[in-house]
C-alpha cells in the first residue's frame, strides 16, 4: 500500500467549492483521492494528474449505483467514491460540470439539506428536554442534564451554522 494522507474538509455546506479545488492542487501533486467522509478527505500518493472534482449529493437504492455511475462516466466523469449520499467524481478540466443550470444545482443544496435538517431536530429536541429537566430537578439529575444540556449545545451550534450556509447558497444560487 503507498503513502497515504488525511486533508481535513472545510465543511461542504460552507465551501464545497474551495474542498474540490483543494482535492485538484494535492492531484497535480500525485495525491489521489480514495475515500472520503464529511469530514475530511484520505488521499494516496500516486501519479501526478489535471483533473477537476465534483460532488454530487443524491440518495439512491443499492441497486441503482451502477447506472447512476454509468451515467457519470458517459458524461465524461469518472467515479471515485460514496459516502452518506455524497458521491465525488473527476473529469478532465474541459468536462462540461455536473451542475449547469439554476434548477439541478438547487436540487443538490436541498439534497444535502436534508439530513441537517434532521440533525438539527434532534440536537434541538435534546437541548430543550435537556434544559427543561435541568431547571426543573436537583442534585445528581440536575448535574446529569446540565451536562447532556452542554453537550447539545455544543452539536446544536454548528449544525445550526451549516443549516444556516445551505440555506445562503440556496439563496445564491436563484
Amino acid at each position: 500500500m503507498g503513502e497515504t494522507k488525511f486533508i481535513v474538509s472545510n465543511g461542504i455546506a460552507f465551501s464545497e467549492k474551495k474542498d474540490l479545488k483543494i482535492l485538484r492542487k494535492y492531484a497535480a501533486k500525485g495525491w489521489i483521492v480514495k475515500r472520503f467522509k464529511k469530514i475530511g478527505y484520505e488521499l494516496e500518493k500516486g501519479v501526478a494528474e489535471d483533473v477537476i472534482f465534483s460532488l454530487d449529493v443524491r440518495e439512491l437504492a443499492e441497486n441503482e449505483l451502477e447506472e447512476y455511475i454509468e451515467m457519470f462516466e458517459l458524461a465524461g466523469w469518472e467515479y471515485i467514491c460514496s459516502s452518506y449520499n455524497m458521491h465525488l467524481f473527476k473529469a478532465r478540466p474541459d468536462t462540461k460540470p455536473i451542475y449547469t443550470d439554476k434548477e439541478t444545482k438547487q436540487e443538490k443544496i436541498k439534497n444535502l439539506r436534508k439530513p441537517v435538517i434532521l440533525a438539527v431536530a434532534i440536537s434541538m429536541a435534546m437541548l430543550i428536554v435537556s434544559y427543561i429537566v435541568f431547571s426543573v430537578s436537583s442534585g445528581l439529575l440536575s448535574t446529569i442534564f446540565s451536562k447532556l444540556f452542554l453537550l447539545s449545545l455544543v452539536i446544536t451550534i454548528p449544525m445550526l451554522m451549516t443549516l444556516m450556509a445551505t440555506y445562503y447558497h440556496s439563496f445564491r444560487t436563484k
